[in-house]
């Protein structure tokens, strides 16, 4: 009985050692998880972001370069002593971009999502969700090429045979009609560019971003944006990166990272390298 007894006691003693052992031995870390985003990040070394796989020139899961809003937050995870890691999110699928968020950031997945424009649509974001500070100003800007060639703006279709191309049920088409601005309409935004690049038309009416994608599926386009065109009030908006409410910590330090970006030119040297103008947000 003695003997078994002095088995049983070794045995417990090692039994009671191996946790320690083991996690000596994958180099883990026995501090309490951090309750916040950030803290959680800064202790993994590692930043995760969602977005769009598709969402080219803001991301794109594969392809080189991967898209600025990936190398922008590349540079402000690199600023915090992290790494980005990225979750990619469809948020052309069925329930768009609310259920999106629902599967993604707001179960966890990630803890900022990338690619967004803020149009003032707080429901889009369920009171769960908030902006970081705008890295840019986005819009609507006019392209010419051809017998257009020489318009710097709208007014200058008033008059002639000349129509402007704009995607049909878009502000930009709202603003045509409303202002008797001769247009030629088109189902979707892609179906414009490729008349566009086709010569059908000699101006439109493109969002900014979308300028992005003209290297990539048009490398022998001749339409360019007008030197210098500004956004019109009403048709520009701000682009911005949402996390959760509550995740105040992790708020303020990627503001503070876009300030810094915005303040030494690394946002406009990046945007620009994609073909996209730069715009500073706008504040209305």
């Amino acid at each position: 009985m003695i003997i078994r007894l002095r088995f049983v006691f070794v045995l417990v003693a090692l039994l009671l050692a191996l946790p320690t052992v083991r996690a000596a031995d994958d180099g883990a870390d026995s501090s309490p998880d951090p309750t916040d985003a950030l803290g959680r990040a800064k202790q993994r070394g590692l930043l995760t972001a969602c977005a769009d796989p598709f969402e080219f020139p803001h991301a794109q899961e594969s392809g080189d370069p991967p898209g600025f809003d990936v190398e922008l937050m590349r540079a402000i995870a690199k600023r915090g002593g992290m790494r980005l890691s990225m979750v990619w999110v469809n948020t052309a699928s069925r329930g768009g971009t609310s259920r999106a968020f629902r599967q993604s950031i707001l179960a966890r997945k990630c803890d900022i999502f990338l690619g967004l424009s803020d149009n003032g649509d707080d429901d889009m974001l369920m009171n769960r969700l908030v902006f970081t500070k705008p890295y840019l100003g986005t819009g609507y800007v006019l392209v010419t090429q051809g017998k257009a060639a020489g318009r710097t703006g709208l007014d200058q279709f008033k008059e002639g045979d000349l129509r402007v191309g704009v995607s049909m049920s878009t502000p930009m088409d709202d603003y045509l009609f409303t202002n008797k601005i001769p247009r030629e309409l088109y189902l979707g935004s892609k179906r414009m560019m490729d008349a566009l690049s086709k010569g059908d038309i000699d101006a439109a009416m493109v969002f900014s971003t979308q300028l992005g994608m003209v290297a990539v599926d048009y490398p022998k386009a001749s339409f360019r944006m007008v030197n210098g065109y500004q956004p019109l009030e009403g048709l520009r908006y701000n682009a911005g990166w949402v996390v959760r409410k509550e995740e105040k910590p992790l708020l303020r330090f990627l503001n503070e990272g876009i300030d810094e970006l915005l303040s030494n030119g690394t946002v406009k040297a990046i945007v620009e390298r994609y073909g996209v103008p730069f715009y500073p947000p706008f504040n209305s």
